[in-house]
């Protein structure tokens, strides 16, 4: 989607306040939803002595510090900056669209969870799919930043997971 169709996207949407509000409120929720069980998860590893500990926080961490990275590199405008309209979802801040933080984030700590618990990496992969479009409709990303984001998330957290790691420690 180019940037001028959002300022149509954003009217057709307040024309709609419940599904405005519906898009505020899950750009809120399903990240929280990762953001909460992340620890916890770690807690409940580190009380278990499970040495799957060290992979579900290296893991993450490395892929936030490799994204926020390529992010200053790729310094993308976000799509309100290219366009003339208020998103619904205020950000206060410019650039570094490209990957989106919340769903490479997201992406990476399912595919942590699918490692160590898979019920709970299902529920938090299914919140990181349904993050994607939420980030479009706020208004906040393109869709490619929000596509490289999954694919940079899950690919990253899988091969750390599964592939890389396991063999080295």
């Amino acid at each position: 989607m180019k940037a001028d169709r959002y300022p149509a996207l954003m009217a057709a949407l307040r024309r709609r306040p419940a599904l405005a509000a519906a898009v505020r409120l899950l750009n809120r929720l399903l990240p929280f939803a990762a953001y909460l069980l992340y620890p916890l998860g770690a807690v409940w590893l580190l009380v278990q002595r499970d040495p799957r500990l060290v992979r579900f926080i290296l893991v993450p961490g490395v892929v936030f510090v490799l994204g926020t990275a390529v992010r200053r590199a790729f310094h993308a405008p976000r799509p309100y900056q290219l366009a003339d309209y208020e998103p619904l979802v205020h950000r206060g801040k410019t650039d570094d669209s490209f990957p989106s933080r919340h769903v490479f984030s997201a992406s990476v700590i399912a595919a942590a969870f699918w490692y160590v618990c898979p019920p709970l990496g299902l529920l938090l992969t299914v919140s990181a799919l349904l993050l994607a479009p939420v980030r479009v409709l706020a208004g906040v990303h393109f869709p490619r930043d929000v596509l490289a984001g999954l694919v940079f998330g899950f690919g990253a957290g899988w091969l750390g997971c599964f592939v890389l790691l396991p063999n080295l420690l």
